[in-house]
């Protein structure tokens, strides 16, 4: 007659008042089933739910990576991350409450709602010979329960453009399944004002027409740029960094090339500019709740006070993980590393004979 339930291993609300009505339905329900505990063989207690609480388990049980180093060429330590430039990295290869920030600066990264990981084929990082070449979390899915997104609380080392002196540069490694407004906004990759009134901020969206719009702003002066044609198709892995240097327009680079871009009108900002937090996969804090993105997310990293140059931008769409100048597949990975080497038979056919010199 019993059963294990999810619920009962997690508190109920310290609200008294929760508490109290959670007390009264418990007794109500044993009062209504009394009759029946009498029949049981060990006098367990019947409940109805007096309070339901929603919980979840995810299992992903599906995802298995292999990799042989065969010792057949070098490995190279990559520039990231560095103690400096590389302010943040956030990769898309987890669940939880929480991201892990690559970059060493251990910023807070919230993941909300209820993405999912998935295989994150066809992308390869040259990191694996079997199994699922690669892994990415999938945020606004058609059946996401809730608003899907990633929060980075404000931090002075990972401010969008305020008090740079020498520029800034953005990557992101994403995949789209929609361009379509949604909410009658374009869907948008990643937003962050540094202050209010905004002086210093960022922002870079899709629009329905597959058009990267990429705004910065410094010091008050908004610079805003668009690639001229539609660069971004669904179900398509992207990198894209977007670069800026003081004084200059904004460059964007996708899949290892520079865009042509044009100037555009300035791009709106989400309804609450009191919050600085980073927001990957939608608006900004508050109302309009729109401009979310069914996509999967990669990788995210910034890198303050520092320009990547378009021989780098190239390194990077190379070697899938650092913009060294290191081939594909020969990039040095902490902790992922391990020699291997076939072994050789101790004798063969010509070197062992039936005879031997004492």
């Amino acid at each position: 007659m019993s059963a294990f339930n999810l619920r009962n291993i997690r508190e109920i609300s310290n609200d008294p008042l929760t508490k109290f009505t959670n007390e009264i339905a418990k007794k109500l329900s044993a009062f209504l089933t009394k009759d029946s505990i009498t029949q049981l063989d060990d006098q367990e207690d019947i409940y109805a739910d007096g309070q339901d609480i929603d919980s979840v388990v995810k299992f992903h049980d599906n995802f298995e990576s292999t990799n042989k180093f065969d010792n057949t060429h070098a490995y190279y330590p990559a520039f990231e991350p560095d103690g400096d430039k590389l302010r943040l990295w956030v990769r898309g290869r987890s669940i939880g409450n929480t991201l892990r920030d690559y970059s060493t600066y251990n910023q807070v990264c919230e993941l909300w709602g209820d993405p999912i990981l998935v295989d994150g084929t066809p992308f390869d990082d040259g990191t694996k010979t079997g199994g699922n070449k690669s892994i990415a979390l999938r945020f606004f899915r058609p059946e996401a329960i809730d608003i899907n997104n990633i929060i980075i609380k404000d931090d002075t080392l990972i401010r969008a453009a305020e008090d740079l002196s020498t520029g800034v540069s953005f990557f992101m490694r994403f995949r789209v399944f929609d361009i379509a407004q949604e909410g009658g906004e374009n869907r948008t990759l990643f937003e962050k004002t540094d202050n209010n009134p905004v002086d210093d901020s960022t922002k870079l969206e899709i629009d329905a027409g597959g058009r990267l719009k990429f705004q910065l702003q410094h010091a008050g002066t908004i610079y805003t740029q668009q690639t001229d044609i539609g660069v971004i198709d669904i179900n398509t892995v992207y990198d894209v960094w977007c670069t800026w240097a003081i004084g200059e327009e904004p460059k964007i680079y996708v899949n290892g090339s520079s865009m042509p871009l044009f100037g555009t009108s300035p791009l709106e900002y989400h309804g609450n500019l009191d919050n600085f937090d980073w927001y990957l996969m939608r608006r900004g804090s508050g109302p309009p709740d729109n401009g979310l993105v069914y996509g999967d997310l990669y990788d995210f990293r910034i890198y303050r006070e520092k320009v990547v140059t378009a021989a780098e931008v190239g390194y990077m769409y190379t070697n899938k993980w650092t913009i060294s100048n290191i081939p594909y597949g020969q990039v040095m990975i902490a902790n992922y590393f391990a020699a291997y080497e076939a072994p050789t038979p101790s004798f063969t056919s010509t070197s062992f004979t039936s005879s031997f010199d004492l």
